[in-house]
């Protein structure tokens, strides 16, 4: 004798349709998260450089490895040394993570280093 919990005759499987699944799912999909690398040949901007070159200087300067800043700012590795190599465009999010991990602000992390 089958009971609501079994998968007898009396529970039978709910078999789908395309149909069905088209509905289940929205017509636009939303997905938030860092932005891909921009394709090969695509330029590069200023701002873009100046924040690779910042983050780069900064982090030597405190003596940290690339896995040193990623853990300070909860990032990955790999995501630290993309953006120092200016292959991925980052968001704001990340940005304020990088600035927090050094104790500084998102405007001096995008202020041109100068050279005296």
């Amino acid at each position: 004798m089958a009971n609501h919990h079994s998968t007898g005759k009396d529970c039978p499987a709910k078999t789908l349709s395309y149909d069905d699944l088209t509905r289940l799912v929205p017509d636009e999909l939303h997905f938030v998260g860092e932005p891909g690398r921009p394709p090969y040949g695509s330029p590069v901007t200023e701002a873009a450089r100046r924040l690779a070159k910042n983050v780069r200087l900064l982090r030597i300067s405190h003596g940290w490895q690339q896995e040193t800043l990623a853990l300070n700012a909860g990032l990955d590795r790999t995501f630290v040394d993309a953006i120092e190599r200016v292959e991925r465009n980052i968001t704001l999010a990340s940005a304020e993570k990088i600035a927090k991990a050094f104790d500084i602000t998102v405007t001096d992390l995008l202020t041109p280093y100068r050279e005296d």
